[in-house]
């Protein structure tokens, strides 16, 4: 995003919804793909409990299973991803407001409204000039993005 521009937005980047369903999509397929071999070599093993429940999932071994277990993985870790996508919360930061959106839930905070911003973890914090905390939310963005977005907007940062 341009130095230029009026709205900062911090939450998940277009590369960052790929990725998580790269990596949702494809931890879905390898566990579909060898939950029968697992299952079936964790049967044999004398400590572990559940031994039925593990030999019936060791019994997929189907070739038709081969295809389908791994296509099925694929669409579940698919729609894994899109939920924490979904769910996820997008601050979209400008010199007047904040608006907070989760879902298709919207939020508007004033500028004025604004006593402190600052990080804790992966939490954005913003406390209001009243006293109350007005938000305290994991967003998916990194420490420095989040401050070089408030500090551009003239937000009061408080991070270290």
């Amino acid at each position: 995003m341009s130095v230029d521009a009026p709205t900062t937005t911090l939450g998940y980047t277009r590369n960052d919804k790929i990725g998580t369903a790269v990596v949702f999509g494809g931890a879905g397929l390898a566990i579909f793909l060898l939950a029968p071999l697992l299952a079936a070599w964790l049967a044999d093993v004398p400590l572990v409990p559940f031994r039925g429940p593990l030999e019936w999932v060791g019994s997929f071994d189907q070739p038709w299973a081969w295809v389908a277990r791994p296509a099925v993985g694929l669409v579940v870790g698919l729609v894994l991803a899109a939920v924490v996508v979904a769910d996820a919360y997008r601050l979209d930061v400008s010199d007047e407001q904040i608006v907070v959106q989760h879902g298709d839930d919207r939020r508007t905070i004033a500028h004025a409204q604004v006593a402190a911003v600052y990080t804790d973890r992966k939490k954005v914090v913003i406390d209001g000039t009243d006293g109350r905390r007005l938000f305290e939310q994991d967003v998916e963005a990194g420490r420095g993005r989040v401050a070089e977005a408030f500090t551009r907007h003239g937000y009061p940062w408080e991070g270290l």
